[in-house]
């Protein structure tokens, strides 16, 4: 649970600066392109999740079901992956793009490697740091309760 709420937030901040990246690039703020609706869906799909666990009053049915529908609604995240390449879109295919007519490449200078590597680097810890500190929440509210 911990996992789902922390990447939420960092998918609706992806969702949120897209957007206001394509306002000038593309002239719009929103397309409905599949890349950019399966990637609403999954969205979607995990602020489900959390109304499935507030309607369940058992902790252990609660914990079974949220680990199923979670696994399940992980398979969203690949179909918004691969969208691109079953869908010719706004969107370029940068990696692994074995399609012909596909557009782009995954060439960067050095000065682009290191700041992806940088920013991935520090997206990461504050990724680790949040899900830590939501966990060690959690277990304080358990102690709390018994």
């Amino acid at each position: 649970m911990a996992a789902i709420e922390v990447s939420l937030v960092f998918f609706l901040i992806t969702i949120m600066l897209g957007s206001i990246w394509a306002r000038p690039a593309w002239n719009t703020w929103w397309t409905w392109d599949p890349r950019l609706t399966t990637a609403a869906i999954t969205e979607l799909v995990y602020l489900a999740y959390f109304m499935l666990r507030q309607g369940i009053d058992d902790p252990d049915r609660r914990a079974r079901f949220g680990a199923v529908y979670a696994l399940i609604g992980g398979i969203s995240a690949p179909i918004t992956f691969y969208a691109i390449r079953l869908f010719r879109t706004i969107h370029p295919v940068v990696i692994a793009g074995g399609n012909p007519k596909a557009q782009g490449g995954f060439d960067m200078t050095p000065d682009m490697l290191t700041a992806m590597f940088v920013a991935l680097g520090a997206f990461t810890v504050i990724f680790i740091d949040l899900y830590w500190n939501r966990i060690r929440l959690a277990t304080w509210k358990t102690r709390l309760n018994d």
